[in-house]
């Protein structure tokens, strides 16, 4: 396990070292994708059932996001170098100082819930990632700094219409994580996980008013990225806060 780790750590490391080389710092991306897919799988998974805590849960956004980004060809180098350097702090977090947590029962109907939460949150992480590389692309253009290929209104178009494929696909997962969270899971707002949910529906509310902005008054830009940031924001706050809230605060 320790060599998984130290490969997998690597393989992110290289991909930075190389990330002007789209071809070889993808490939090193994908491996150490491979690499990760390994070790969440062996944090995660058990015999008797899920082992989820604050890590757990920051490493499995970590590697769905990399999916998310290698399926989608997102090419931004910021979007790219973040994702590696999250996974190269994770890693040794979750190496040096475990967190033991009691493993809970499959149960198919919770799970699917919480499934789609997980990918609901990679997917609109991504959207922010995505979103602050798209301010600062804006940004850049207004100042006439036209010194890279990502630096044209082609490129910023590109980046503009995958961040709000991401917003939708993320939104929409997120409503049916929701909808299975009331369907399925017993006392939804119970057990102190109350601000969870409204933080989660307050995120849902905003991307809703997002999409539809877009639709109707084709918002974008500042606006755009403003609303997503916040809105994800909220998001974190109620999932990934909930998680270290219980792991190290109760």
């Amino acid at each position: 396990m320790t060599y998984l780790f130290a490969a997998t750590a690597m393989a992110h490391l290289l991909a930075v070292v190389n990330i002007k080389n789209y071809k070889v710092s993808v490939t090193f991306f994908v491996l150490a994708s491979l690499f990760q897919t390994v070790v969440t799988g062996q944090l995660l998974i058990s015999e008797t059932g899920w082992t989820f805590n604050a890590q757990n849960v920051c490493l499995v956004i970590s590697w769905l996001a990399n999916i998310i980004v290698l399926l989608a060809q997102i090419r931004l180098l910021w979007v790219r170098i973040t994702l590696h350097l999250i996974a190269v702090f994770i890693l040794p977090w979750i190496f040096y100082l475990p967190h033991e947590s009691a493993s809970k029962p499959y149960v198919w109907a919770i799970d699917v819930h919480i499934l789609l939460s997980l990918l609901a949150y990679a997917l609109l992480f991504v959207s922010s990632l995505v979103a602050i590389n798209l301010g600062w692309q804006i940004k850049q253009m207004k100042n006439n700094v036209f010194v890279a290929q990502n630096m044209t209104i082609n490129s910023l178009l590109t980046n503009e219409e995958k961040l709000f494929k991401l917003i939708v696909a993320g939104w929409l997962v997120l409503s049916c994580a929701l909808a299975t969270g009331v369907i399925f899971v017993d006392g939804f707002l119970a057990g102190g996980m109350g601000h969870k949910i409204i933080f989660s529906l307050m995120a849902w509310v905003l991307f809703a008013i997002l999409i539809i902005g877009r639709i109707t008054k084709g918002w974008r830009g500042k606006t755009a990225i403003k609303l997503n940031l916040i809105a994800m924001s909220l998001l974190m706050l109620g999932f990934l806060g909930s998680y270290i809230v219980l792991d190290y605060l109760v």
